[in-house]
């Protein structure tokens, strides 16, 4: 069953088709037409009244969507930057300078295969064989006087 309209705008309900057929030109579709923003950083502006997303540099009316998905990409690249730099934060926290020797010695001393040898001698020593210290400038200046009297 088919619903014809007349001239007069009068609606006929008929199995046949009509020998005029109106066509319906209200909607069109524009498959080449690119999107109307093509801001690089959009800032999104909302109407609340009339339920629309603009964008506020250019003032493109922009598909509520695309807003969504825009604004979503961005928090992700977000976390994953705060991410990083709360793993560089701890690196830095736990960052020891006046270790970084002590650490060089223990990861060569790991399980014995390696033994330091004395800077000044050349003999090797286990390090539990250390077991008194010096103050910096007192050790600073016997090796100091050392140097002198061993150059050669």
């Amino acid at each position: 069953m088919n619903v014809i309209f007349n001239e007069r705008g009068e609606c006929k309900m008929t199995d046949q088709l009509p020998n005029k057929i109106i066509h319906m030109d209200q909607i069109r579709i524009n498959r080449g037409m690119e999107k109307i923003c093509n801001c690089q950083k959009r800032k999104y502006m909302l109407d609340t009244r009339n339920r629309r997303v603009m964008c506020s540099s250019c003032g493109a009316m922009i598909d509520p969507y695309d807003a969504m998905y825009d604004m979503a990409s961005r928090w992700e690249q977000v976390n994953e930057q705060l991410a990083y730099m709360l793993e560089q934060r701890k690196r830095i926290i736990n960052y020891k300078p006046w270790l970084k020797t002590i650490r060089h010695l223990e990861q060569k001393y790991r399980g014995k295969k390696m033994l330091p040898s004395c800077p000044r001698c050349e003999e090797p020593f286990y390090l539990e064989e250390l077991t008194s210290w010096t103050g910096r400038h007192f050790g600073d200046t016997r090796i100091r006087k050392w140097k002198e009297e061993h150059r050669d």
